[in-house]
């Protein structure tokens, strides 16, 4: 009696359509990073449906209370490391509902302030307590220790790809007045 031979399962190293498909260092730990990403974003999505926020807007909101209020449109850009474009509709999206209120500024009419509104202070008050009961709920896997280090590996990665991307845009004359273009 033969027995057949199993087909061997591809390795990391085989080709397809002429492609490598070994991964670098570090890819496959961005993958499983963006999955993570993913996941997070889609749960805390769906439980902000009744507050009629994205998760993307309430990011907004919070980081101008945290900055206190007013805030440049490059310099949420910057901070939410999105291109113009996206801030603009991100803007848009809050602004129509009354949650913020652009503020052009005299001396630089290219430049606009966002300002977080008192209605916008208040969906913020509603919504936060929805997200950050999901973040305890979904980081209770983890010990504070591990959130500890876990934080401090993903700001190292942050700080790295901000530098290369700053890189890259400076070189490539993407910064105009100091906003991702």
């Amino acid at each position: 009696m033969t027995t057949q031979r199993q087909p061997k399962r591809p390795t990391r190293r085989q080709q397809k359509g002429g492609a490598q498909l070994d991964a670098a260092r570090g890819v496959d730990q961005w993958a499983t990073i963006h999955k993570a990403y993913s996941a997070i974003f889609k749960v805390v999505e769906l439980a902000l449906l009744p507050q009629r926020l994205s998760l993307p807007q309430l990011h907004l909101l919070a980081l101008l209370k945290k900055r206190g209020s007013i805030v440049t449109t490059g310099e949420i850009g910057r901070e939410m490391v999105k291109s113009s474009q996206t801030i603009t509709g991100l803007v848009d999206r809050l602004e129509e509902p009354g949650l913020v209120e652009r503020v052009f500024d005299r001396r630089d009419r290219r430049k606009v302030w966002v300002r977080l509104t008192e209605k916008g202070e208040r969906k913020l008050a509603e919504a936060f307590p929805v997200a950050n009961r999901l973040a305890e709920e979904l980081s209770s896997v983890l010990t504070d220790q591990e959130l500890q280090d876990l934080q401090a590996k993903v700001e190292k990665l942050r700080s790295a790809a901000m530098g290369k991307l700053d890189g890259v845009l400076t070189s490539s004359g993407s910064i105009a007045h100091g906003r991702v273009v």
